[in-house]
This record gives C-alpha cells, sequence and structure tokens, in this order.
C-alpha cells in the first residue's frame, strides 16, 4: 500500500538549497561512554530496534522533477543499518585531541542523498577507557530539539537494563504516485492560503519587513569570520559545571544562554584581537524553539525561529559583558522578532519549490550575522547506552556557506558542555576560541552577585512577593 507523501517544510527545504560543497548542512553530535565499548553488532541491534518509533531515519530524500510536488521522504526499500551505522578504532593511546581530529573528519564528510540522511560512528580505543560516538543527521531531517528527542529515544533511561533488545521486522512502504504527490502539494499550498485571511497576510508581510530589516541590517565591521574557504573542519570543546554557571547567571538577572553568549563575545573578541582584527561588533544568530510544551521534537524536524543578538566584543570582563549581553537579549525578545520569524517561515510554505528556493538563497546572502549560537537544555539525569552512562555530550552546529565558526551548546547531568564548529582554514585556532569560552563561563561562575540599581531591586522584590517565575528564553533551544 502507498503511503501518504511526508512532505519536507519550507524550513526543512531551506537547509536543501542553502548546501554548498564548502557547507554541508548537518547536525552533528559527540557523546562519550564510560565502560567497555558494545560490538558494532550489538550497536546496530539496539538501535534497530527503536526504528519503528523513528520513521524518518529509514526514509530517504525524493526531490520531484520540474516542480511537480514538494521534497518529501519515502522509505527506502534498500535500507540497510550498516550503512549508517559504522565502527572505528583509534590506534592506542587515543585521547582528546585524537577524538576531536576524528570527530572533525567524520562531520565534515557529506551525506549520500539517496540514502536516508544519518550516520553514526562507534570510536573505539580512547584513553583510558570509555568509548564515543560521533554522530550527524541532515538539517532538513532535524533540528536540534528534534536531534535531541531522537538521541534520548535511541538511548536508555539511567539504570536501564544493559540486555541488547531484539530488532522487530520492518517492511517498507511503497512510494506514493507522482500523481498523489502534486496533488497534495496542491492541497498543502491551498490550506495554508486559507489560513492566512487578509488580517493574517498584512501581519506576515510586516513580519517579512521586520525580520528582513533586521538580518539585512549591516553590521559596524565585518570579520574574517564572515567566509568560507574549505569544507575541512575543526573541532573543539568546552565544558563547564551547570547549577554553579545557572545560580551566577541569575545573580546577574539573566539566563545561562545570556551567560554562554557572553562568554563567546569575550572569548571571539580575544581571537580576533590576537590576529589584529580588533572588530567591535559580532551578529550572532541564535535559535529559538517554536514547539508547543507537549509537541513531540522527534515527529517534525525543524520547528525553529531565530532572533539576532550584537555581541560585545571589546568587552574584557565576562561580567561586563553578560550585563550588555543581558540587556540586548531582553530587547530583542520583547521586539517580537523571534515571532516574526516563525510566522514568515510558516507562510513559505504556500509558495512553490522553486519560488521557495529562489527566495531562500536571496535571504541567505542578503543576511548579516556573524556566526550561530545554539543552547539545548539535556536530561538532568544522564541517559545510558547498553548499560554504559554517557558522560559528556558536544554539539555540532553545521556552518551555512560564507560563515567560518558555528558554536552549540548542552546541558547534560548537571554539565554545560559546548561544542565549537570551524572552518579549518579560517580558524585554526578554534582550540584556544574554545579554552577562552571555558575561562570566560567559569569567571561568570565565580563573579560576585550583581548589586541590582534600586529601581530594579524594587522589581526584584516585587516579582519575589507574586511568586513570578523569571523568563528563561525560548524553549528548548536555551539552556
Amino acid at each position: 500500500m502507498a503511503a501518504n507523501p511526508d512532505r519536507l517544510s519550507a524550513l526543512d527545504a531551506a537547509f536543501l538549497d542553502l548546501e554548498t560543497p564548502l557547507a554541508p548542512l548537518t547536525v552533528g553530535w559527540t557523546l562519550l561512554f564510560a565502560g567497555r565499548a558494545p560490538t558494532p553488532a550489538a550497536l546496530r541491534r539496539h538501535l534497530g530496534a527503536r526504528l519503528d518509533a523513528l520513521p524518518r531515519l529509514r526514509r530517504r530524500l525524493v526531490e520531484p522533477a520540474l516542480g511537480l510536488g514538494d521534497p518529501h521522504w519515502v522509505d527506502d526499500g534498500g535500507f540497510d543499518l550498516a550503512r549508517h551505522v559504522h565502527a572505528i578504532r583509534l590506534a592506542p593511546p587515543a585521547g582528546a585531541e585524537a577524538l576531536r581530529e576524528l570527530a572533525a573528519t567524520l562531520l565534515a564528510a557529506p551525506l549520500d542523498r539517496r540514502r536516508p540522511l544519518w550516520r553514526t560512528t562507534l570510536v573505539e580505543g580512547l584513553r583510558p577507557s570509555g568509548f564515543a560516538l560521533v554522530g550527524q543527521a541532515h538539517h532538513a531531517l532535524v533540528d536540534g530539539m528534534a536531534a535531541l528527542e531522537l538521541g534520548t529515544m535511541l538511548l536508555d533511561a539511567p539504570g536501564a537494563s544493559d540486555a541488547t533488545p531484539t530488532p522487530g521486522r520492518w517492511a517498507p512502504a511503497s512510494p506514493p504516485s507522482a500523481v498523489r504527490v502534486s496533488a497534495d502539494a496542491i492541497a498543502r499550498r491551498a490550506r495554508t492560503m486559507t489560513a492566512f485571511d487578509e488580517a493574517t497576510a498584512r501581519s506576515a508581510l510586516c513580519d517579512a519587513a521586520l525580520v528582513a530589516q533586521r538580518l539585512a541590517a549591516p553590521v559596524r565591521e565585518r570579520s574574517a569570520l564572515e567566509r568560507s574557504a574549505s569544507a575541512a573542519r575543526r573541532i573543539a570543546f568546552a565544558s563547564v559545571p551547570l547549577d554553579d554557571l545557572r545560580v551566577a547567571a541569575r545573580h546577574h538577572g539573566a539566563t545561562v544562554n545570556d551567560a554562554l553568549l557572553a562568554a563567546v563575545a569575550v572569548a571571539i573578541g580575544a581571537a580576533l584581537a590576537r590576529r589584529g582584527e580588533p572588530v567591535a561588533t559580532a551578529r550572532a544568530l541564535v535559535p529559538a524553539s517554536t514547539r508547543a510544551a507537549d509537541e513531540p521534537g522527534a515527529s517534525h524536524a525543524n520547528r525553529i525561529s531565530f532572533l539576532t543578538v550584537d555581541l560585545p566584543l571589546g568587552a574584557r570582563d565576562p561580567a561586563d559583558a553578560l550585563r550588555l549581553v543581558r540587556g540586548r537579549t531582553n530587547a530583542r525578545k520583547r521586539s517580537g522578532e523571534s515571532g516574526a520569524a516563525d510566522v514568515l517561515l510558516r507562510a513559505a510554505d504556500a509558495l512553490p519549490p522553486a519560488a521557495r528556493s529562489r527566495l531562500t538563497r536571496v535571504a541567505a546572502r542578503r543576511a548579516r550575522y556573524t556566526l550561530v549560537v545554539s543552547s539545548l537544555a539535556g536530561p538532568r539525569e544522564a541517559p545510558t547506552l547498553l548499560g554504559r552512562e554517557l558522560v559528556a555530550g558536544w554539539p555540532a552546529v553545521p556552518l551555512t556557506d560564507g560563515h567560518a565558526l558555528a558554536i552549540g551548546a548542552l546541558s547534560l547531568g548537571g554539565r554545560l558542555h559546548v561544542g565549537l564548529t570551524a572552518d579549518a582554514a579560517l580558524v585554526p585556532d578554534v582550540a584556544d576560541i574554545a579554552r577562552d569560552v571555558e575561562r570566560a563561563l567559569d569567571a561568570l561562575r565565580a563573579a560576585p552577585e550583581a548589586v541590582p540599581v534600586p529601581w530594579r531591586a524594587r522589581a526584584l522584590t516585587r516579582r519575589a512577593q507574586r511568586g513570578a517565575s523569571r523568563y528563561t528564553g525560548p524553549p528548548s533551544e536555551t539552556a
């Protein structure tokens, strides 16, 4: 029986449109586990037993010719888990540097669009013990929140049995016919347009103007981070205790995400100063989840919007940077920029593929930002894999063409893990930037509590008396 078309949204398809030879748009991760590594066969059995709950991991991409229908996913009749789950043993003694170098090589390799757009590699031979999983999925398939939920579903809850599960039987559905795909595209566009009445359409146009104005607004100065030179990547990691950082951020009236942005500002400012390139401002593009609280991430690909924050690269004191960042992020949240971008992205579903693709590329060329900084709130208790505890996890945010550095963070088991992905030709010092991010976050953890000005002290007292909770930013994309 033929399946209904599993259509990509306009935002999903945008990540296909924006991919170039210098910029494979894959969301990546490096997961470090304690204990003896499972065998590749045991790992494949374990993952295979969970794929029924994650149908898109067995589906490949179809892009109809001549725009006769939208891009969609169909079951891969030749699906073979061995094509997606690999194993590598590093030559001993292999430490953190060897793992980072291998992760950079694996994550730089593009995915085969003829197959389901994901893969993971079991890495053995790490010193002194333990193993890693280095994985990636195309951004058309997952955003950060969906990747986190997929990972949680593929792993086990703390204390779960290490017994190897038994995979179920799976039979691929027949792909929908070209006529059905075309008819579905027409019907979906009609439904999208119907949802936008005159008032909503006017609002969408205003939203489009707001987003375009902000994204296209010139940055005072451009830096060498705003270009591409190679498809080779360098990876770097940083990790800090989370609870102390959260308390310190709240003492300054800020969020953990504000603290991360402030630390990034200090670290990038120092890196550019070392190069003799004293740039005052860098614009960060910050993803924000648009999922409802009860909406599962694994059932959708991309449900994100964006806001932009100008980072004060001239600040050398992390506390000063945090004060500036806090004010700027609050202003951007009040502006409605993130909601406006979400409306615009949903409205794009009404466009035919060719028009949507052209609009996506034009918007990307005109966008003015320096780097993406994305953070995710993971589980407080670390999950396990076949009884082995997950001890650390570093995200890898993809680089879009024309950008040389991206930063992702994941809170996991009481620590904040920060992963930096860089164009190897342009940012050879990414390990130094990661070190400076970690030092700035440590400095914020140790910083004394800020003394609020009188008006703020009164506001905080009234808020505490009302029992109101402090706003901590967009759900799920902010740690």
